[in-house]
């Protein structure tokens, strides 16, 4: 492979123009496909198979145009009077009016507007008629007037008070801005008469924004690293224009294939995130071999060299991320399987940009590819012609390496102890998907939720909904009797349908006696009596671990009711359809991380030929997950030192999707730094006769030599590319919404743990620990793996002896 990139490089120095004009190209056309194609992105984080959503099937059979309950474009509107007022006082009773008006006047479609009015007027109009039809069904009077209590739109203390109704969009990610003005707008109406007016809801989400300071921020800071590490403006130009190239690519493709797929909004914002971080590192390790090579063979050779040797480890670092992102694919959940192909593509892209489109810039600068010279940095002479100092002699790299070498074990006890110490936190993990009731505090999404869980119990906003579908009552069920009993056969208009009617009464008095659940209650019968919604008000929020307990004991609840009486029975909603999805991706995570370290262990005995190394990397991989979940934790759901203002559950999909990227940008680091180390190790192995198993000082100097060498050589690119990598990673903490926000954080952290704790600290701890053992392997296990020289050592041997075959010639007489 090496060689072929050689070829691949050197060509693209020399044909410049012909590869920057064809990137240029594919760059405008995929700009042109993504503006002709792209659909609306969704808000959606469905997987099919769940409980929740063949419970959403069944109900659509049943009570079909009712849409989906889980995306259905719902509002709450929530009005709260002063503190020791109440809403049926006059003005703010007309205020209320107006309000509503203006949303009647001014949406061209509003739907589900049988709880839509004054909430002080209809909820004593909507109770009486609960009442009436529930006394008519043959439910007694007292259990009428709690049902139609469990339903009331105004507070027990009349100060707060909801209405709800459903914009006229198909589902809740195709509102538009137009239509959520409209309600904004209403609200002052209310607010202006002195009204705390909210709204919430899943119509009335904030719709994905995303800045553009992120990407800059991260951009100017990595220009700022590079700076450093080259010292040259033009050579910190390349790995950006790359870099936005590759992304640039990979974000119209996402864009277009929302033409075919749903893509959630989400999704975007990870690949250009991963892309652009990837993207920068990889044209930074090859410009830094390029400037090494540089220094004795001509341009084309040099670029033709960096490609072979620091691009084959960019190919094989690439790999890895593109694995560990399609991976995901493995958890079977259809959303993530698309984040992970998204961001994968655009990996893949960035890979290509940077080994072609890198060399042909080079190629376009020529010997200027490191003008621009900073005085004093990266080893460029200082003010008054002073020498700066020598980066090979004298570095924070080889002083630090010098020191672990020192003491590898204190090292060792410190990463090791520290990081688990750090992962502590991870035993508290609550996970959710965004919702109102864990949005900012200072949004009226979240402040709608908290008055509604102010007014009327923290259940009101999850609700949990219970599909009955009686096809298949048994009449003759003995549980049965007793409810058919009340029921005249007659008013029922049959004896299946009195059954079916007994089924229902029977599955709401089994759902009230789970533990947690306020109260349930029938909503909605269907027009042959086969079918039947039941709501259940949990006594939880939707985040509250306590309400997946409830959720689970109905669910438990409903299979005995089913055997007993013969019908089937779901429970759904979008608090249901959001646990399930949380349970699918907890369950997926363990499997998940299994299948990426084992991964990371075979790819890295192949690659490195080496028992102990890829161990130590695969075990350091999960210290440094482990650490960086435990801080995001702490910070983000326990709100650490008060540094959010809205400390809450992680977002469900972060852990497995943090654990596949940072899976592969570890072995990016594990592989640019210990590729150096072999790479010392077998010339000095081959200096010293090789000596196969035999205890001998001199291989044992070899391995600590080359540690130190292969250190001291790969530190500083490292260290460069971990810094871009955070930068551009913590950039997104600018974003809005909180859960991008949480995953710039957690990529962040988790660079900084692998690439300072892990990669520079633990890694030439353990080689030094372990001496001779780092490079042992089996002989038959060295023999049946595959031989990948990822260091390009084939490459320089051969190159060497055509640059001593040609000198012998010149030495010829003529």
């Amino acid at each position: 492979m090496a060689k072929l990139l050689y070829k691949l490089g050197r060509w693209s120095y020399l044909h410049k123009w012909r590869v920057i004009v064809a990137w240029l190209i594919i760059l405008v056309a995929s700009a042109g496909a993504a503006v002709s194609l792209m659909r609306p992105f969704t808000s959606e984080f469905a997987i099919s198979g769940t409980p929740a959503i063949e419970a959403l099937d069944t109900l659509d059979s049943n009570f079909p145009g009712e849409g989906d309950v889980a995306t259905a474009p719902g509002v709450n509107l929530v009005f709260a009077a002063p503190e020791g007022e109440q809403l049926t006082n006059d003005a703010y009773m007309a205020a209320i009016d107006e309000t509503v008006a203006y949303i009647e006047d001014n949406l061209a479609d509003i739907r589900g507007t049988d709880r839509f009015g004054n909430p002080v007027v209809v909820s004593d109009e909507l109770q009486r008629m609960l009442v009436e039809q529930m006394t008519e069904l043959g439910l007694p009077e007292e259990a009428a007037q709690k049902d139609a209590y469990n339903v009331r739109m105004l507070s027990d203390d009349a100060r707060i008070g909801y209405t709800t109704f459903e914009f006229g969009a198909e589902s809740n990610f195709v509102v538009t801005d137009e239509e959520r003005q409209v309600v904004h707008d209403a609200m002052e109406i209310g607010r202006a008469a002195g009204l705390e007016v909210e709204a919430g809801g899943a119509g009335f989400g904030d719709p994905i924004e995303v800045n553009t300071t992120s990407e800059l921020i991260g951009i100017g800071i990595a220009f700022l690293v590079l700076l450093v590490t080259f010292g040259s403006l033009a050579a910190s130009t390349m790995p950006i224009i790359t870099a936005v190239v590759g992304v640039g690519i990979g974000a119209m493709a996402v864009l277009t294939t929302t033409h075919w797929v749903d893509l959630n909004d989400v999704t975007p914002v990870l690949a250009v995130m991963i892309g652009l971080a990837v993207g920068i590192d990889y044209a930074l390790f090859i410009l830094s071999r390029f400037r090494q090579e540089r220094a004795s063979l001509p341009g084309p050779e040099a670029a033709g060299m960096a490609v072979g040797t620091a691009g084959s480890s960019v190919v094989f670092a690439g790999t890895t991320v593109f694995v560990a992102l399609v991976a995901l694919v493995l958890a079977g959940i259809e959303f993530l399987s698309w984040m992970g192909i998204a961001a994968a593509f655009t990996v893949f892209v960035s890979v290509l940009v940077a080994l072609t489109m890198l060399p042909a810039l080079l190629g376009v600068w020529s010997d200027k590819a490191f003008a621009g010279k900073i005085p004093g940095v990266a080893g460029h002479p200082g003010p008054g012609d002073r020498p700066a100092k020598d980066l090979d002699k004298r570095s924070m790299g080889r002083s630090w390496v010098n020191f672990v070498r020192r003491f590898p074990a204190v090292v060792m006890a410190v990463v090791v102890l520290g990081l688990g110490a750090m992962s502590y936190p991870v035993l508290g993990l609550e996970m959710a998907l965004p919702a109102d009731t864990n949005s900012n505090k200072d949004t009226t999404q979240r402040k709608a939720a908290d008055l509604l869980a102010e007014g009327f119990g923290p259940g009101v906003n999850a609700p949990l909904l219970i599909v009955v579908d009686a096809h298949g009552v048994n009449p003759d069920a003995e549980i049965l009797q007793p409810y058919m009993a009340a029921i005249p056969e007659e008013q029922a208009g049959g004896r299946a349908e009195q059954a079916a009617l007994a089924s229902f009464l029977y599955t709401v008095g089994q759902a009230n006696s789970v533990n947690g659940v306020v109260h349930a209650q029938i909503i909605s019968v269907n027009d042959d009596f086969t079918a039947a919604q039941i709501l259940a008000t949990p006594d939880g929020a939707p985040d509250d671990p306590y309400t997946l307990d409830i959720a689970h004991g109905l669910r438990e609840n409903n299979l005995q009711v089913e055997d007993a009486t013969g019908v089937t029975i779901g429970l759904t909603g979008l608090t249901a359809v959001q646990m399930d999805i949380t349970e699918e991706l907890a369950e997926a995570m363990p499997l998940y991380l299994g299948i990426v370290v084992g991964l990371a262990i075979i790819l890295l005995m192949v690659v490195f030929r080496s028992i102990m190394v890829p161990l130590v990397a695969g075990l350091g991989f999960l210290l440094s997950v482990g650490a960086a979940f435990g801080f995001t934790v702490l910070v983000w759901q326990d709100g650490l030192f008060g540094l959010v203002n809205t400390p809450g559950p992680i977002l469900s999909f972060l852990p497995i999707f943090m654990i596949g990227v940072t899976f592969g940008l570890a072995m990016d680091y594990q592989v640019f730094l210990v590729t150096r180390m072999r790479e010392h190790y077998l010339k000095l192995r081959g200096q010293d006769g090789g000596q196969d198993g035999a205890e001998s000082d001199a291989e044992l100097r070899a391995v600590e030599e080359a540690t130190v060498e292969g250190f001291r050589q790969g530190a500083r690119v490292v260290t460069a590319a971990a810094i871009i990598m955070i930068a551009v990673f913590i950039a997104f903490i600018n974003q809005p919404l909180p859960f991008i926000q949480i995953f710039g954080f957690a990529l962040g952290v988790a660079v900084f743990f692998d690439a300072f704790f892990i990669r520079m600290g633990l890694v030439p701890a353990t080689m030094f620990l372990l001496g001779r053992s780092t490079w042992w392997m089996p002989k038959w296990l060295d023999r049946i793996l595959p031989e990948v020289d990822v260091e390009g050592t084939e490459l320089e041997e051969q190159f060497e002896d055509h640059q001593d075959h040609q000198n012998h010639q010149e030495l010829q007489p003529a």
